[in-house]
């Protein structure tokens, strides 16, 4: 997706929640609870949102290129997220700074996600959990998680900051029905 159509699609419409700052323990915690148990009247449809949260904040915490240390002396990435309530669907972006040589390894993960249907998606996310740790890489088994937990494709963009980052969004369409 063409980086200015998504950013202009979340900036201020109907946003229920939002954030921007480190991805620390407490923050998750907080905002996952809020989101589990406040969302929807819905709480099977609130816990598909909780999960998606938690699979894709945790990347940005262990992943953005940006890092805080916090009052408990953790390191967390910096980034931002967004839930939008439609009328069908609630739209979940969450978006970080990455290193710029990211940026085609991020793109081909998520194409390659979104190239899978459901049977595809489980039996990738079984590869991936064979490989050592070190060789997962970048948020693939979250991605691919939030993916089939959605039970939709994942939106995704890159803006490019300078020569040297790129800030990465990835949006996912969670449908109420």
């Amino acid at each position: 997706m063409e980086s200015q159509s998504l950013f202009t699609r979340v900036t201020g419409k109907n946003v229920l929640m939002s954030f921007t700052g480190p991805f620390d323990t407490e923050v998750l915690s907080i905002f996952g609870k809020n989101i589990e148990n406040s969302i929807s009247k819905n709480l099977k449809l609130n816990k598909t949102i909780f999960k998606v949260f938690i699979e894709l904040a945790q990347n940005v915490s262990y992943y953005s290129l940006e890092k805080e240390m916090t009052k408990k002396g953790e390191h967390a990435g910096v980034g931002t997220f967004i839930i939008q309530d439609f009328k069908d669907y609630y739209y979940f972006i969450l978006g970080n700074p990455i290193d710029e040589k990211h940026e085609a390894i991020l793109r081909d993960k998520c194409s390659k996600i979104n190239s899978f249907d459901r049977e595809g998606l489980r039996a990738y996310k079984r590869e991936l959990r064979k490989l050592p740790p070190g060789e997962r890489g970048t948020g693939n088994i979250g991605l691919v998680q939030a993916t089939l937990v959605s039970r939709n494709p994942l939106d995704y963009s890159f803006i490019e900051l300078n020569d040297k980052e790129a800030f990465y969004i990835v949006a996912v369409k969670i449908n109420k029905n």
